[in-house]
This record gives C-alpha cells, structure tokens and sequence, in this order.
C-alpha cells in the first residue's frame, strides 16, 4: 500500500522534472542570446573614454550584442525575462548597431539617451538590483547626458549637411 502512494508523488516529481528541462530550451522572444559576430562591438564606438567605460558598464548588457549571460539567464523562466528585457533593449537601442543607423535615427537616439539618463530611467531599476556596478552616480550621469546632447548637435548638423543619410560618427572617425 506505502508503494502505490510514493509512485504517483515520483511521476509527479518526473513530469516536474521533465517540464523543467523542456522549458529551459523554449524561448518565447526568440534567440536573443545569438549576437550577429559581423556587426561592430560596443568598444569600438567613437566615443570619448569616459563615456565609453560607462556604455560598457551600464547600457552594453542589454543595449548591444555583446551581453555577458549571467548563470540565471538560462534557468527558465527566469531567462524569459531577462531574455524580454535584452530584446526590449535592442530593439530600442542596439550601439552594436550604430553604423547601421541614419543619421536621423541616431539624432532620436542621442535626444532619447540624454533623456532618459537625466530622468534616471536608465538602467533599469531591476538590472542594477542584480547588477550594482551598472549604478551610475550623478557625475557619471551628467557625464552620459553631456556626451548625448553634443553628440546629438554634432548628427544634427552633419544631418543638415549631409546629402546622404551618412553615419556622423563614422564619418569623424574616417577624418
């Protein structure tokens, strides 16, 4: 009798375990944690080094294809989220990117940066939870905020002057 009743509680715990390790290998958002080898790293953006070392610090994880898969990125169902978050995170801003965009688009994202790094929207809350060192302090802030409005004036005007939709930073770098 003490047989039949531990049997139902194994094939409980099987199919747990089975669903478990199913579920590891679904990924609702696609396959985010494949970065395209060809599109250029976050560290060879023409950018100052200070702002470079905060870029790589705080925006690179979720901002390019360049993100460092912490352990619990591939225990499902927590990898849903931060699989989610990543491909939010590109999808709105990918520096790995950045040549690839017009010089409108990088225009919007530059105001969008600066933006949203003056209203301390950026990093999320929940990413410097579990990743402290992505906190920016309010000089760093600043820091990021002044780069994104210069370099914001600096598209806009290659914008203006440009006949073509030229990337602005690939052009100073090539002078």
């Amino acid at each position: 009798m003490k047989l039949l009743s531990c049997r139902p509680l194994s094939s409980i715990g099987g199919l747990a375990g089975l669903v478990f390790v199913c579920s590891v290998s679904v990924h609702p958002f696609g396959r985010v944690k494949q970065a395209d080898a060809k599109r250029m790293k976050a560290e060879e953006l023409p950018v100052p080094s200070d702002v470079k070392s905060l870029l790589g610090r705080s925006c690179v994880n979720c901002h390019s294809d360049q993100t460092t898969w912490p352990w619990y990125s591939y225990v499902a169902p927590v990898s849903w989220f931060v699989e989610r978050d990543v491909r939010r995170g590109r999808d709105r801003l990918n520096l790995s990117q950045w040549p690839e965009y017009s010089l409108k688009r990088q225009e919007r994202l530059l105001a969008d940066i600066a933006s949203v790094v003056k209203n301390r929207e950026m990093p999320l809350p929940q990413y410097v939870l579990l990743h402290r060192e992505a906190k920016l302090s309010d000089s760093e802030l600043e820091t990021v905020y002044r780069w994104a409005r210069l370099e914001r004036r600096r598209v806009k005007a290659a914008s203006a002057i440009s006949p073509r939709p030229e990337n602005a930073m690939q052009r100073r770098v090539s002078q």
